[in-house]
């Protein structure tokens, strides 16, 4: 994790995955941005690999704690997996990056399994 600081906005620079043993990392510096008054703090998450629920918490707190404060923490950059499990859980909205199309066939994420008891998504629609 790295922090790049300018005026009243922080930068923070995440790497690797954010699940339950990294989770708690990226809650305490986000806190302390806050604290030291950053009224802006931008999450750069492009060279993020795996986030889990523990990090969703984290950024859902985050959020919450600076909005409170008057501020605002913003999420950018996120690879296509990562972006995902924000789609999936239905935080997609904490990302700062509105969902473009893929570029490509090979960019587009595969169909989800149905679940049981719940008929499969048509792609015919």
């Amino acid at each position: 994790m790295t922090l790049y600081r300018c005026d009243d906005r922080v930068t923070v620079f995440l790497e690797g995955e954010i699940d339950l043993a990294t989770a708690p990392a990226v809650g305490v510096a986000v806190h302390d941005c806050l604290s030291q008054g950053f009224g802006s703090i931008d999450v750069d998450l492009a060279r993020l690999t795996f986030c889990d629920v523990s990090g969703l918490k984290v950024f859902l707190a985050a959020t919450r704690c600076a909005e409170a404060a008057g501020g605002r923490v913003r999420l950018h950059g996120s690879t296509a997996a990562v972006r995902r499990v924000f789609e999936l859980t239905g935080t997609a909205f904490l990302l700062d990056v509105p969902r473009t199309a893929p570029s490509s066939r090979s960019e587009e994420l595969p169909p989800m399994p149905p679940v049981a008891g719940r008929p499969a998504a048509s792609s015919d629609q």
